[in-house]
C-alpha cells in the first residue's frame, strides 16, 4: 500500500527492486565461483517473486514472449507464484461501501470474508445471492492502481537506462513493458473483464464442451466483479494430485467421468473454435484458469487477457495449421512466411532449407493413411520456427504472436494432462470441421441462397436448351465429333442424333443422382433436409424439361 509522498514512494520502491537485483546477482556469482550450475531461469523467477505485485504480472507477460525469450526462461516464468497476503476484512468492506454503497451483508445472503484465492491484483470470495445462487466475488486490492502505475514507471526508468547504456541484449524488454502499461490501463477495471466474459459466453452458446460463468452486472463495478461460481477442481489441482499420487482424489475425478484425453481434446477444440470461428479467445490458458467440470466440460475463469484475430489473420492461421498438420515442409514455409514481416536482409532460401531440415525431425515415419504423426511437441516445433525467425531476419506479426502463445499454452497443457494425445490429428480435424461448417453456413445463408437461386435460374433457362442446340448441331453435322469408329458409310444422321441425345439424357440423370447421393455422403444430406429437397426438386425439374425438349425435337 502506498504511503507518503509519491516521489518518496517511487524512490523507495526503486531501491527495493535494486536490492532484489543485487541479491539475485550475488547468488549467480556465488554459483559461478563454486562451479555450480548457474540456473539463470529459476534465479530470474525468484527475483520476480521477491519483487512481487506488478513484477509478478510482468514476469507472466515475459513468459509469453516465446518469440524473443529462450524456452527455458519462458518455462520457469510460467511457474511464477503470487505470495501476497490477503486484504483485511476492513479493506474489503471499504471497497464495497465506496463502489456499491453497501456492505456485502446487504448485497448477498452470505459472504465469506476469508478469500479462497488471492493474487497480485485482487482476491476471490465465495458468496451466495438472495435467491440461493452461489457466486464468486473478485475484490480488487486497495491502491492497486497506484502500485501498478508506480511499478510501470520504475520499469520504464530501467528501460531508459538500458537504452542509454545500449545493452542491446535487453532491447526486447520494450514491447513487454509497453504491453504491461496497456494492460494496466485497460484490465484493472473489472468491467472490462466482465465484458470479455460476456463475449466469450455469447460465442460459446450451444457448446457442450465449455462453460463460461454468468456475470451479475448489478453487483459488478470497476473494483468488484460478481460471477457464477463454477464448482470443480482446476487443472493445476489435478496435476498436484498426480504429483502427490493422491489416488482417492484421482478416483473421485474418474467416477465423475473425467477422461484426460477427452478433456484435452475439448480444450483444443474450444480454443480453435473460438479463435477461428469467432475471432476472440481466452489468451491466458494457465492450468489454474481451467476447471474440470462433469462430463469433461472445460470451465474457464480469469478473463483479464482475451485476444482477438481479424478475418485475414484467421485465414492465415487456418492455412498454417493445415500445413503444419500435413507435414509438408514447403507448405509450412509458404504459410509461415505469410504471417511474417521480413527485414531487408532476410534470407528466404535459408529459411526454406532450414524448415525442410527441421521438418524431418518433427514427424514420425511412416505416415498412417496419409496422415503424419508428431515425433515432438507442438511447442518444440513452434519454438524452432521462432528461432528461425531470429536467425534469418524475419519478425512474426504481433497479432499472430498472441495466437502462437496460446497454442503453446494449449500444447503444454495437453502434454501434461494427456501425453499420448496426437495433437496434429486433433488440429487437422478441428480445422477441417470448421471449414466444412463455414462452407455450409455460407451456402445456407441468405446471400448464399440468393446466389444459388440466381445460378439455378440461369441453368434452368439456358442449360437444357443450350445442350440441345449443341446436340442438334452434331445431328446436322454443323459440329463434328471425332471418334475412333467414324466412317463415311455409317448410320444415318437421324439415328446418330437420337442415340447421342439419349446417351446425354442418361448421363445427366446418372451424374445428378450420383451428386445427390454421394456428394458429402448421405449423412450430410440428412443433416440438411431443406438443401437435399431443393437439390432433388431442381434435378427432377431439369431432367423433365430436358426430356420434354427432346420429345419436341423428335416430333419435328
Amino acid at each position: 500500500m502506498i504511503s507518503g509522498h509519491p516521489i518518496v514512494d517511487y524512490c523507495s520502491r526503486l531501491f527495493q527492486i535494486m536490492g532484489v537485483m543485487m541479491s539475485q546477482i550475488g547468488k549467480l556469482l556465488a554459483r559461478l565461483l563454486r562451479g555450480q550450475p548457474l540456473d539463470g531461469p529459476n534465479l530470474l523467477r525468484e527475483g520476480f517473486e521477491k519483487a512481487g505485485g506488478t513484477f509478478v504480472k510482468f514476469g507472466q507477460i515475459l513468459a509469453l514472449q516465446v518469440d524473443t525469450l529462450p524456452p527455458e526462461y519462458c518455462t520457469a516464468l510460467m511457474r511464477l507464484l503470487d505470495r501476497i497476503p490477503t486484504a483485511s476484512h476492513e479493506q474489503v468492506l471499504r471497497i464495497f461501501e465506496e463502489d456499491l454503497k453497501a456492505p456485502p451483508e446487504a448485497l448477498y445472503r452470505t459472504f465469506d470474508y476469508d478469500a479462497i484465492a488471492s493474487a497480485s491484483i485482487g482476491q476471490v470470495h465465495r458468496a451466495e445471492l438472495h435467491d440461493g445462487t452461489v457466486v464468486a466475488v473478485k475484490v480488487q486490492r486497495p491502491d492497486v492502481h497506484q502500485d501498478f502505475h508506480r511499478d510501470v514507471l520504475v520499469m520504464r526508468g530501467c528501460m531508459w537506462l538500458v537504452l542509454l547504456l545500449r545493452i542491446k541484449s535487453l532491447y526486447f524488454m520494450r514491447d513487454p513493458i509497453r504491453e504491461l502499461a496497456v494492460w494496466t490501463h485497460d484490465e484493472l477495471d473489472y468491467r472490462r473483464e466482465a465484458a470479455h466474459c460476456d463475449l466469450l459466453a455469447h460465442n460459446a452458446e450451444g457448446s457442450v464442451t465449455e462453460r463460461i460463468p454468468k456475470i451479475y452486472w448489478q453487483l459488478t463495478t470497476g473494483r468488484v466483479l460478481t460471477m457464477e461460481f463454477l464448482e470443480g477442481p482446476n487443472v493445476s489441482t489435478y496435476l498436484k494430485y498426480l504429483e502427490r499420487g493422491d489416488e482417492d482424489a484421482l478416483a473421485r475425478l474418474r467416477d465423475a467421468g473425467f477422461d484426460p484425453a477427452v478433456f484435452s481434446s475439448n480444450v483444443i477444440t474450444n480454443f480453435l473454435r473460438d479463435a477461428f470461428r469467432h475471432g476472440a479467445f481466452h489468451a491466458d490458458l494457465h492450468p489454474a484458469n481451467l476447471l474440470i467440470l462433469p462430463n469433461n466440460v472445460v470451465g474457464y475463469v480469469d478473463f483479464g487477457i482475451v485476444a482477438s484475430l481479424s478475418p485475414e489473420a484467421r485465414r492465415k492461421q487456418i492455412e498454417l495449421t493445415l500445413a503444419y498438420a500435413s507435414g509438408d515442409p514447403e507448405a509450412i514455409y509458404r504459410e509461415f512466411m505469410n504471417i511474417c514481416k521480413p527485414s531487408a536482409d532476410a534470407d528466404f532460401e535459408g529459411i526454406r532449407n532450414r524448415i525442410a531440415q527441421m521438418a524431418r525431425t518433427w514427424y514420425g515415419e511412416p505416415t498412417i493413411v496419409g496422415n503424419v504423426r508428431f515425433r515432438i511437441t507442438v511447442t518444440t516445433a513452434m519454438m524452432d520456427l521462432l528461432a528461425v525467425c531470429r536467425e534469418y531476419g524475419v519478425l512474426v506479426d504481433q497479432e499472430m504472436i498472441k495466437y502462437i502463445r496460446s497454442t503453446i499454452l494449449v500444447d503444454g497443457l495437453v502434454s501434461l494432462i494427456a501425453p499420448g494425445l496426437d495433437i496434429a490429428d486433433s488440429l487437422r480435424k478441428v480445422v477441417e470441421e470448421y471449414l466444412i461448417a463455414e462452407a455450409r453456413r455460407k451456402i445456407l445463408s441468405r446471400a448464399g441462397g440468393l446466389s444459388i437461386l440466381t445460378d439455378l435460374a440461369i441453368w434452368m433457362k439456358m442449360g437444357p436448351a443450350a445442350m440441345l442446340r449443341s446436340l442438334d448441331m452434331v445431328e446436322r453435322r454443323q459440329l463434328r465429333l471425332r471418334g475412333r469408329g467414324s466412317q463415311a458409310g455409317g448410320k444415318s444422321p437421324s439415328s446418330d442424333g437420337i442415340r447421342v441425345r439419349a446417351s446425354a439424357a442418361r448421363a445427366i440423370w446418372i451424374v445428378s443422382m450420383a451428386f445427390l447421393v454421394l456428394e458429402g455422403g448421405l449423412p450430410s444430406w440428412k443433416a440438411a433436409p431443406m438443401l437435399a429437397t431443393f437439390a432433388a426438386v431442381f434435378v427432377t425439374l431439369w431432367t423433365l424439361w430436358m426430356l420434354l425438349l427432346l420429345s419436341q425435337t423428335d416430333t419435328r
